[in-house]
């Protein structure tokens, strides 16, 4: 009786210094969750539009508006790159102790794919990778024996999830140069009609003009970090998942366990700096 009760005593002792040491784990996959800059540029690049709309004549509105229609088919896309990669980190997270999330909710969100958006950079690879990281999600989201799952799941979700990655690189690369296209044409709006108006007799017009031109000027500025940010967030996320990857079999060691909290700690700081910017 005594022999068993030593046995349950040290199981639990090794189920509970499994989960501690996997605290680093939790933190980088709860950090990279919750990192949304990428949402946030989409939804800007998707309004693009609607920011420039007022400064188009001529062929350059119809061109516009052609391209309006092709960023809002291609959005619902869009966010499910980053929410499958926000799930994939939750489960990671729940796996590596706590049950920090609830995914009861979200895992009805991997019915389905994506289509292909090649003016996008989203081609056939992207798509099987975004389907392959939903196969690693629903394959652990409920899983047990924790350390072997985590492994288990780091191992069969590298792969996808750096493919996918890499892609909202390239998104957010061109969100950015949307936003320097559009940064071009309004404020060159102003540069071409601006010194129309700057006469006595349109003195209140002009006045009205240029603190608009400000507005818009500050905007662009304001914006502008968050696409290196962001860039920058994605790419540190990528290299803690491939950390874990390089160690898989090592993930409780204090080297390792030091390592992982950097990127937790890195990502963190990254999307605080955004909130700033954006505040």
């Amino acid at each position: 009786m005594h022999a068993k009760l030593g046995v349950w005593a040290l199981l639990l002792t090794l189920t509970l210094t499994g989960c501690a040491n996997l605290k680093e784990v939790r933190e980088y996959a709860g950090e990279s969750a919750k990192f949304s800059a990428y949402t946030e540029l989409t939804e800007r690049f998707r309004d693009t539009y609607y920011r420039e709309q007022p400064y188009l004549t001529g062929e350059a509105e119809r061109l516009a508006q052609v391209n309006d229609i092709k960023r809002k088919a291609a959005y619902d896309d869009l966010l499910t790159i980053h929410q499958r990669v926000a799930l994939y980190m939750q489960t990671l997270a729940r796996l590596s102790g706590e049950d920090t999330f609830d995914l009861s909710g979200n895992l009805d969100s991997l019915a389905g794919g994506i289509k292909e958006h090649p003016d996008l950079g989203i081609d056939k690879q992207q798509v099987d990778a975004i389907a392959d990281l939903a196969n690693v999600v629903t394959r652990w989201a409920t899983a047990s024996q924790q350390q072997r799952a985590v492994r288990e799941m780091i191992k069969a979700g590298d792969a996808p999830l750096q493919t996918t990655l890499q892609g909202m690189k390239r998104l957010v690369r061109y969100y950015r140069a949307s936003h320097e296209n559009e940064k071009r044409t309004v404020l060159g709006f102003f540069e071409v009609e601006l010194p129309y108006v700057e006469d006595p007799e349109h003195r209140l017009l002009a006045t009205l003009a240029r603190a608009h031109l400000q507005a818009k000027e500050a905007e662009y500025q304001a914006v502008q970090p968050q696409y290196e940010a962001a860039a920058q967030g994605i790419e540190r996320i990528a290299e803690g998942h491939r950390k874990l990857l390089e160690n898989i079999d090592d993930l409780t060691s204090q080297a390792v366990r030091d390592s992982i909290k950097r990127f937790a700690k890195d990502i963190k700081a990254i999307r605080k700096d955004i909130q700033s910017i954006e505040g």
